[in-house]
């Protein structure tokens, strides 16, 4: 592909909206839900020139990401594999596809214990809105009604959703949740009020975006129309377009230069790729967006100590340090989060095919339910070894009262209440 096409698919996916303001979260609030949108910035002089893409400064530049969508060509399985994840789909624009709940009837509600005060979710000329309706003491309904215009979430535990203000991002005050397909409160959000107010930090979007201009950690304010939602191909790669322009002008070299392949990294450095997202807020040094993958992850965001972060329980932003204290990891020299994840492949929820990667290492016969069980266990390890736990950080509240998300718990190990479970259901499945 020639870098004139190159720009041209660039000048059409990146978002380069300056009606639509940009803003933060904040690092204490604890969100499972994360942003996607395919981006891709248009490819400056700099990198047509080759100039090198590995500072801090340039990957702060747009200008070094061109998005997925321009790998398509060179690597079709990847691209077709990847778009259908977690990660792709863990944000993007709203509109009627990528939002999850109802905008019409009863489902249109959510209702609070105060009674003055009651949510309603709107649509109106293909935009949605968050309208809180107050009842005033002057006897009168108020309303302050919001834009959806991010979704952030793969929908599999809920969906939440941010709103612009000039040049700040804001959280709404109502999410989706799955488990009963209804609208409920964000989280971390007091059931009964109506804040809008929350903003969504640099690193917030650190760990639901491939890209933010911004300055510094401490506020939410962003660069006019510069940004890339979702985790997508450079966040584990680094900025591509320097790459691209090589493999343009290149196209039978087969080196792929100027990008980073986390297989050839130190166990250390791949698992830190991972790290930057699931290891917490940990401690901020530099400017946000300005770490690379294969650079040391501790000069630019710089984790808590393992224990800190496994005094929190299962969680989705401490499982590396949860792997770390498991005898799985301690006795191995090569396992990473890639041992078992691909994260080129929608995989989620395959208890077979995580449990057949369980098996490059373990014998059926070394597990100890394999007299009752027989050769049936290498259908499913992880309930035992891996069970769903709930993640008392992340609750959200409702009139009913509290729901928390199920994590899996990536401490494996030996699970005595999970493996009775596992086989009362077994029974009664039967």
């Amino acid at each position: 592909m020639q870098i004139t096409a190159l720009k041209a698919i660039a000048q059409l996916v990146f978002v380069k909206n300056t009606s639509v303001p940009k803003t933060p979260c904040p690092t204490k609030a604890r969100t499972l839900f994360c942003f996607l949108l395919i981006g891709l910035p248009h490819i400056s002089a700099a990198a047509e020139n080759g100039h090198n893409l590995q500072t801090s400064e340039q990957i702060s530049s747009p200008a070094a990401y061109i998005g997925p969508a321009a790998c398509q060509d060179c690597h079709p399985d990847k691209y077709q594999g990847f778009i259908q994840t977690a990660h792709h789909i863990t944000s993007r624009l709203a509109d009627a596809q990528s939002i999850a709940g109802h905008f019409t009837g009863d489902a249109a509600f959510m209702w609070t214990r105060n009674d003055k005060l009651w949510f309603e979710m709107s649509a109106r000329d293909d935009e949605f809105y968050q309208t809180a309706n107050i009842w005033g003491e002057d006897n009168k309904l108020h309303e302050h009604s919001e834009r959806m215009e991010i979704v952030t979430g793969s929908g599999k535990i809920g969906q939440t959703y941010l709103y612009w203000k000039n040049d700040r991002l804001y959280q709404l005050p109502i999410s989706y949740w799955a488990a009963s397909g209804k609208w409920i409160n964000s989280p971390g959000y007091p059931d009964g009020q109506a804040v809008f107010d929350r903003p969504v930090g640099p690193r917030c979007m650190e760990c639901h975006a491939t890209y933010f201009a911004a300055e510094d950690y401490e506020r939410n304010v962003y660069g006019q129309g510069e940004f890339m939602l979702g985790i997508s191909c450079e966040r584990c790669h680094g900025p591509g377009a320097q790459h691209a322009t090589f493999q343009a002008s290149a196209p039978a070299d087969a080196g792929a230069p100027h990008i980073t392949h986390p297989g050839d990294l130190s166990r250390q450095r791949s698992i830190e790729i991972c790290a930057q997202c699931h290891s917490g807020a940990g401690i901020k040094h530099g400017r946000p967006f300005t770490y690379r993958p294969g650079l040391p992850l501790a000069e630019y965001i710089e984790p808590e100590p393992h224990e800190t972060q496994n005094s929190i329980g299962v969680h989705s932003n401490n499982q590396v340090a949860r792997l770390s204290l498991s005898a799985c990891f301690q006795q191995s020299d090569d396992l990473t989060c890639a041992s078992c994840h691909n994260p080129h492949a929608p995989e989620r929820g395959d208890r077979a095919l995580f449990s057949s990667r369980c098996l490059d290492c373990h014998t059926v016969e070394a597990c100890g339910m394999e007299p009752e069980l027989g050769h049936a266990i290498v259908d499913n390890c992880i309930d035992c070894h891996m069970p769903g736990r709930q993640d008392k950080k992340t609750g959200v509240q409702s009139a009913r009262g509290m729901d928390f998300p199920i994590m899996p718990e990536h401490l494996i190990g030996i699970y005595p209440d999970a493996t009775q479970h596992f086989m009362a259901q077994r029974a009664a499945d039967k």
